[in-house]
């Protein structure tokens, strides 16, 4: 009997992608747009109604000034103009919880820009994220091929759909992208400016910072001393963030009222509701990653890397209860994304390229065919 070899497949696809997209010194420019062109065509035809009627709301909303529900354009802006005066919202909403989210406000006002050009930037920062990235995986992964399809998967999930798609005002994108910007960063004081923007767009990224650490060990190819310089950099930021916080709540009286003012059985409360659809939501965050994620723990528990092991595994810990404590399980999960690039920078030094190409093509056409849906 003669077997099918599968990867025969997508060998006209791949002989299209090395003709027309990844030849030529602007490959990377090449794959961006493509990758782009594609994710969101399919995306339109299977979540057609999601996507265009958000955008509908957001017209609504930014252009012509008839206030939708859950869009928070406006409420930033109206942060900007007074970022240190405590504002009088409803305990639990999204504009309690942005309280101390100050980045997107302050550029509204220094920028002069409305919701309306906070979401072009936020594009704009997307193709930028996107760039970062494809040059992340060229100098990890040293294939363009690879390259292409771990692009695609990004893509296609929140992390790197939400500047384009996320037309609400949550803000993920900015987040995002000072994010990655601290992941290629190796300058002590822009290192830290960038950690802090993400801080100050988005507190989850403080709980998933030691990423940073990870990723720059792995990358760079750290030693113990540059590590510990690292470390010490990451902590005095941590410690900066806090020591602001807690300054602008004594002072100027800001506080998170879902931070501030919870119990452990409000918590409790919240956690038991929650967990009811906790694994789905954590799925849609995760999409295709879940199986590198997942893979990257076991081998490091069979090889005895236990270093390693626990490393990640306090990475983890945090950010998983905290999407036990919010509704928008999708937007948390989606800001271990660092965890992601890292995980195939690893498998990438211990298994065959064949194998990882065929993890890296199920996984990014798995996020494809999964609509993107948040929060």
């Amino acid at each position: 009997m003669t077997y099918l070899d599968l990867s025969t497949l997508l060998k006209p696809f791949e002989d299209f992608l090395h003709l027309r997209i990844l030849n030529g010194k602007f490959w990377k420019i090449k794959i961006l747009i493509f990758s782009l062109l594609l994710s969101f065509s399919l995306l339109l035809f299977l979540n057609r109604g999601y996507v265009t009627q958000n955008f509908k709301n957001f017209y609504l909303d930014t252009v012509l000034h008839k206030p939708q529900s859950f869009f928070f354009w406006k409420s930033i802006v109206e942060q900007g103009q007074k970022p240190f005066t405590p504002g009088n919202h409803a305990y639990g909403s999204h504009e309690s919880n942005r309280t101390f989210r100050l980045t997107i406000p302050l550029i509204s006002r220094f920028l002069h820009i409305q919701g309306l050009g906070l979401f072009i930037l936020q594009i704009l920062l997307g193709i930028g994220f996107i760039y970062l990235l494809i040059c992340i995986f060229s100098k990890m992964l040293i294939d363009k091929i690879l390259t292409f399809y771990s692009t695609l998967a990004f893509l296609n999930v929140y992390t790197g759909s939400c500047f384009f798609l996320n037309c609400f005002g949550h803000g993920d994108g900015y987040t995002f992208f000072f994010m990655i910007c601290s992941l290629l960063l190796t300058n002590p004081l822009l290192l830290s400016l960038s950690i802090q923007l993400s801080f100050w767009s988005d507190e989850r990224s403080v709980i998933t910072v030691l990423g940073v650490l990870i990723f720059h060990y792995f990358y760079r190819r750290l030693n113990t001393s540059s590590s510990v310089k690292l470390l010490i950099i990451i902590f005095i930021n941590v410690l900066t963030y806090v020591g602001l916080r807690l300054y602008l709540t004594n002072v100027y009286h800001l506080q998170a009222a879902d931070v501030e003012n919870s119990t452990t059985n409000r918590f409790l409360e919240i956690a038991q509701s929650i967990s009811t659809w906790w694994g789905a939501r954590i799925y849609l965050g995760f999409e295709g990653f879940l199986a590198s994620t997942l893979i990257i723990f076991v081998i490091l528990f069979v090889q005895k890397k236990y270093l390693y092991f626990y490393v990640s595994l306090f990475y983890w810990i945090p950010i998983l209860v905290v999407t036990l404590l919010v509704a928008d399980t999708v937007r948390t999960i989606s800001f271990t994304f660092v965890f992601w690039l890292v995980s195939l920078f690893y498998l990438k030094e211990i298994i065959h390229y064949k194998q990882l190409k065929f993890l890296i093509i199920i996984i990014a056409f798995t996020n494809l065919l999964i609509p993107i849906i948040f929060p």
